[in-house]
């Protein structure tokens, strides 16, 4: 009885080199048959897509690695364009495609670098609303009817730079700090993965914010409004999910897992505010690092 399936849209792979006409949804540069063929078979089983765009081409980015930022903003905003366009359900045999996310947990440095200056101080937010701005604009021109999400933020961070660890801001930090670069910024819904860390805990978990899990969302939210100015902004959950044993050593077991999991659902259907649900991965398989299947 699930309505909807998300997938990541490498941009990096479906762009190798830079398109002749980037706005073009058939330009003969990209490489989009696998995804094609994924939303026709969401089609087929009656399932909506979320697409979450992530990952910068060699070409835009003066050939560093895929969480660097364009140098251009505006490479990304075509790329956009594009590809909503091509699932605007205006071309026959491309399904419509609805719901569309800004990069993939823009808080940690593994997906968007720099997180920090060589002063230490935080910048991962100001260069997020600009690619987020110059994001939401390709994808609205492309289609008008899409709905995007911002942030896609993971649920913890530090806040400062820690040697020999990953770069991270906590989500709050973050969404404050996107929202002081550019207070107007348009976006239908900020998209965040509430995890339990460590993975071992519930989804009743108590969490110092500005980290944000289920049990901090209420707080997150109110903070959301206000730094935007705006009211009731919709919060979709686009990643959540229990690791378990043994493919995780530091997983729950498959039955707390399966007690774990409807009871994070009902957690997140009593929050008005949050009308989307996404429980990372539905199935486990050899080479995936993640190991939250339901099977």
């Amino acid at each position: 009885n699930a309505t909807m399936v998300r997938t990541l849209v490498n941009w990096r792979a479906i762009a190798p080199r830079r398109p002749a006409s980037a706005t073009n949804p058939f330009d003969k540069a990209y490489r989009f048959d696998d995804l094609d063929e994924f939303v026709r078979n969401a089609q087929v089983r009656n399932l909506e897509v979320l697409m979450t765009v992530w990952g910068t081409p060699g070409w835009a980015n003066g050939g560093k690695a895929a969480q660097f930022l364009p140098k251009n903003t505006a490479d990304f905003k075509n790329f956009c364009r594009a590809l909503a366009a091509r699932y605007s359900g205006r071309y026959p045999g491309f399904p419509f495609v609805r719901f569309y996310g800004i990069w993939n947990e823009s808080n940690l440095g593994n997906f968007l670098a720099p997180q920090f200056n060589s002063q230490g101080k935080i910048v991962s937010p100001a260069n997020y609303a600009k690619l987020a701005a110059a994001g939401y604009s390709g994808l609205k021109a492309g289609n008008s009817k899409a709905l995007v999400a911002i942030g896609e933020t993971s649920s913890h961070g530090r806040d400062k730079k820690l040697r020999g660890q990953t770069d991270t801001v906590a989500p709050a930090t973050f969404m404050k700090g996107v929202a002081k670069a550019n207070k107007k910024l348009k976006f239908d819904a900020w998209a965040h993965h509430p995890y339990p860390f460590p993975v071992s805990l519930p989804p009743t978990q108590k969490v110092r914010y500005p980290n944000v899990m289920l049990s901090t969302m209420p707080q997150f939210e109110k903070d959301l409004d206000k730094a935007f100015g705006r009211k009731s902004i919709p919060v979709w959950i686009t990643e959540y999910g229990d690791e378990t044993k043994p493919g995780e050593p530091h997983g729950v077991t498959e039955a707390q897992q399966a007690k774990y999991l409807p009871q994070a659902i009902s957690i997140a259907k009593k929050d008005a505010r949050v009308p989307m649900f996404v429980w990372f991965v539905f199935r486990d398989s050899t080479g995936n690092p993640w190991q939250s299947g339901i099977y």
